[in-house]
């Protein structure tokens, strides 16, 4: 088949690139080198890391303490399970939205892996 576009990566610039391509009537084929949609900044870069952060703020309580007191935890014990059980929640509705980006934007487009 031929394409009009070839987005090299499903990162926020290759998902920008094919989706407005498509919606100028563009045929478009995604390649990505993941398994899974997002490019690095889904992957190993912002999401992840701020989701960590934001996980051990959120089960320690860091950020009610002041209205409720030092001693406030929404966890008493958090383990590295908690936060990977929460990164991969955040990961896998990233790439949820994504597709539904993709899908909703781009029924000219394909995505190969």
């Amino acid at each position: 088949m031929d394409y009009d576009m070839l987005v090299i990566g499903s990162g926020p610039s290759g998902r920008r690139a094919a989706v407005q391509a498509a919606k100028l009537g563009k045929s478009v084929l995604v390649v990505d080198r993941g398994r899974r949609l997002g490019g690095v900044s889904v992957h190993t870069g912002t999401i992840p890391s701020k989701t960590l952060r934001e996980t051990v703020l959120n089960l320690s309580g860091w950020r009610e303490r002041g209205f409720y007191g030092r001693g406030y935890r929404v966890k008493q014990d958090i383990s590295v399970g908690d936060l990977i059980e929460r990164l991969h929640k955040t990961l896998d509705h990233e790439v949820e939205v994504l597709q539904h980006q993709f899908m909703r934007n781009t029924s000219r487009a394909r995505v190969r892996r």
